[in-house]
């Protein structure tokens, strides 16, 4: 054969075709520039021209020719016999020392590999096999091993922590690569779809530009209002001028400690901004704990970045794919690898996602390194997962150029402990005195009820005008709302779809805004972040930062006063209710308890101090058997035991073991298509999809119906099989019965339905 092919086109002449090194050599040069952000310019470059040495076998031009061009089986086919085009680059690297780049070539295509296990270890594909690539050009192939990386870990001693440290980095190598080679076939097979990704994006200095503008111009209207002196905007004004000037220290950790209603949200895209200015960093990344608030916080940014919002890129579950103002052709695009300069996303996404094995999970991560990483609300983040996921912050840190900023309304106590053997150094606090400025901020008392039983709660409700009641679970805030009969309630939980909610917090602020009656029981979808303003917060026992999450809702902008004018406080009640009826998640549950424990010896609850002693005792507390309650992934196993290096440094990881094992969120819920607005017309476009329907259309749907599902346990799906409600098709699960989910409750499990005939069992 006189000249050999990546990829072909269908019915299309062989001139037409993708030349093989035409391929290898732009790959490599991309992934050589990706790498380059982290020092790896030399390993991307080498792992993007080996990456399909395979191709150069007679067997693999052989099938290319035959099948004509079927590049979904082409890039499909790993190990299926037929098709093994990665082994031999793999095989060729680690004849070279270069271990790591065995790994990351092996998988390229059906991801990372474990180092031992079934056939499809790297071990194995080592081992095994496979045609000759004599045809390979010896310039391709004859390259000198790459000079080991320059990696500092915590715990150089350690096989587990420096196993973690290559594997980490042998990940981030991963991205360059699969990035790299996705981007060359496309702009060979689609150039219609590679012209709409991004271009000439805007840098960090001219977004910090634009955000300064909309600042400065935000309070000469407040001080046009006579609104600029007040207590509340002259410290949101003071953290705003702390985080630019603390902008200009060097790359690290930094904390950002502000009580809820202090402007942390825009102070701290204010930091990253100029910080990635003055230290020639490529992106700030937002990370939020939870999706119900992730468009509120786009919108901010969006508002604030005026004719630049177009590149704030949202990444996440609910995101409504018909709506162009939240995701173009362009950042649609863009979300696949994270190119953009300013990305929003969650906890989840962005965590899981840094521990993946999936090329199309991890495409985005070297985007990652020499970026400002914001962790909003980090207190979230779960005990039960803590030691990898500091590990893991500290890698970016440490290796790849980044800097992190532990942005919380609490103060979670990460630091390094003495006694412990995780928590993160050299933590830099942006706000120097949280406690003066708690103070300063201080708009709402706590006040402790113990049990109170549904109707004297109902009671209580009811002589406030306007109240928010939150409580631990779905069930219980639907039957609160019910007891409360009143025209002047809304409910806002989980069991209700996310496009729902957002039309419920829509009309409690306009209820608020309108000084009307307003009375809301909630589950905590409605904390962190949601910008509502009651004066008055009931709050089920929960964990010390869920309850400062509730108190951020009362009170918020400091507007409460007494007839003669003199500033009030806005009240939070926190009551326990009945967990035997109520029941909660685990996580919960103990969080609760350990406020107990602690509240009893604080006046303020809400204080820095009394926070402090919470998370000490919720995290550090944790730890046991030899620090294993930090490092409990899946069925309790270890993530941290998946990496290990010998003492010839050669990596020993098990990639797709850590990626079962960490799971920010350990539930087995199943999304429920439910017919609540345009749901109904979505429902009725799935059961019209004939037997054939394609995979990609299926996947087009499931982007377009994120906002209309329901997460539902295996106890509600046998609840609605029984009644007749649950129906599926293409694997998808949905309700067909609209008696079944409530204008006001959402989904409910006791209604009957019609058709028995269609019913999933």
């Amino acid at each position: 054969m006189a000249d050999h092919y990546a990829h072909s086109r269908s019915g299309r002449p062989r001139s037409d075709w993708h030349r093989l090194r035409d391929h290898l050599e732009e790959t490599a040069r991309r992934a050589q520039e990706f790498a380059s952000a982290f020092q790896a310019g030399e390993w991307g470059y080498l792992a993007g021209l080996w990456h399909d040495l395979g191709k150069y076998s007679d067997d693999f031009q052989n099938y290319l020719c035959q099948n004509g061009g079927d590049e979904d089986v082409v890039h499909s086919s790993e190990m299926t016999g037929r098709v093994d085009h990665s082994t031999a680059g793999a095989q060729h690297a680690d004849r070279l020392k270069a271990r790591l780049l065995a790994y990351v070539i092996a998988g390229h295509h059906a991801g990372l590999p474990d180092h031992v296990g079934e056939a499809s270890s790297l071990s194995a594909r080592l081992q095994k096999a496979i045609p000759p690539i004599d045809a390979a050009p010896a310039d391709l192939r004859e390259y000198p091993p790459p000079q080991p990386p320059r990696l500092h870990s915590p715990d150089a001693k350690s096989e587990r922590r420096l196993g973690f440290t290559l594997a980490f980095w042998t990940r981030m190598l991963f991205s360059s690569l699969v990035d790299a080679d996705f981007l060359d076939t496309e702009q060979f097979l689609d150039p219609g779809r590679a012209s709409h990704r991004p271009a000439n994006p805007p840098s960090p200095a001219s977004m910090r530009e634009r955000l300064d503008l909309y600042l400065n111009g935000k309070h000469r209207e407040r001080k046009q209002n006579g609104r600029a002196e007040s207590p509340v905007n002259q410290r949101r004004a003071e953290v705003l001028a702390l985080c630019r000037d603390r902008a200009a220290e060097p790359p690290g950790f930094f904390s950002l400690h502000v009580p809820t209603g202090g402007g942390k949200t825009l102070s701290s895209l204010a930091f990253g901004l100029a910080h990635a200015e003055k230290h020639g960093l490529r992106r700030v990344v937002h990370a939020i704990p939870f999706t119900s608030i992730i468009e509120q916080t786009a919108d901010i940014f969006r508002e604030a970045l005026g004719d630049l919002s177009e590149h704030v890129l949202e990444h996440h579950g609910n995101l409504d794919a018909d709506d162009p103002a939240r995701q173009s052709i362009r950042l649609r695009l863009a979300a696949e690898n994270f190119d953009a300069p300013l990305i929003v996303t969650t906890n989840v996404q962005l965590f899981e996602s840094l521990f993946a094995f999936k090329p199309s999970r991890c495409r985005k991560l070297h985007r990652l390194a020499r970026s400002v990483i914001i962790l909003d609300e980090v207190q979230t983040l779960p005990p039960r997962l803590l030691a990898p996921t500091l590990a893991a912050l500290e890698e970016l840190v440490r290796n790849h150029g980044s800097t992190v900023v532990l942005c919380t309304a609490t103060q979670p106590a990460l630091e390094k402990r003495s006694e412990f053997s995780i928590g993160l150094e050299n933590i830099r606090p942006i706000v120097d005195d949280p406690a003066a400025l708690h103070d300063a901020l201080r708009r709402v008392s706590v006040e402790r009820r113990g049990r109170i039983e549904n109707a004297d709660l109902v009671r209580s409700l009811r002589e406030e005008k306007q109240v928010l009641c939150v409580v631990n679970s779905r069930r219980h805030a639907a039957e609160l709302f019910t007891e409360l009969d009143d025209d002047n309630a809304l409910h806002l939980s989980a069991s209700m779809c996310a496009e729902h909610r957002s039309d419920v917090v829509a009309k409690i602020r306009q209820r608020l805004n309108d000084q009307n009656p307003c009375r809301v029981i909630s589950t905590q979808v409605i904390e962190a972040g949601v910008d509502v303003d009651f004066p008055a917060v009931y709050r089920a026992a929960a964990g010390l930062d869920s309850i400062t999450q509730a108190a951020g809702r009362c009170n918020r902008e400091g507007r409460l006063s007494s007839d003669d004018g003199t500033p009030q406080l806005g009240r939070v009640v926190v009551f326990d209710d009945d967990t035997k009826a109520y029941p909660t998640v685990p996580s919960i549950t103990q969080a609760a308890g350990h406020f107990r424990e602690i509240a009893g010896n604080h006046d303020d609850l809400l204080s820095p101090r009394a926070v402090a002693d919470f998370f000490r005792l919720h995290y550090w507390q944790q730890g046991g058997d030899g620090g294993r309650g930090w490092d409990r992934g899946a069925e309790g196993e270890s993530v941290m035991d998946a990496f290990r290096s010998d003492r010839k440094h050669l990596l020993h990881a098990q990639f797709r073991r850590a990626a079962a094992t960490y799971r920010l969120i350990d539930d087995a819920q199943v999304r429920l298509l439910v017919p609540y607005g345009r749901g109904r017309d979505l429902i009725k476009e799935l059961e019209s999809f004939p037997d054939s329907v394609e995979p990609w259309q299926l996947r087009v749907f499931d982007r377009r119906a994120q906002r209309f599902v329901v997460g539902v346990y295996e106890q509600g799906l046998i609840k609605l099989s029984q009644n007749n409600n649950l129906f599926e098709r293409h694997g998808r699960f949905y309700l067909a019965n609209p008696a079944a989910y409530h204008d006001n409750l959402g989904l409910i499990f006791d209604v009957l339905g019609l058709d028995p005939d269609r019913l999933v069992v």
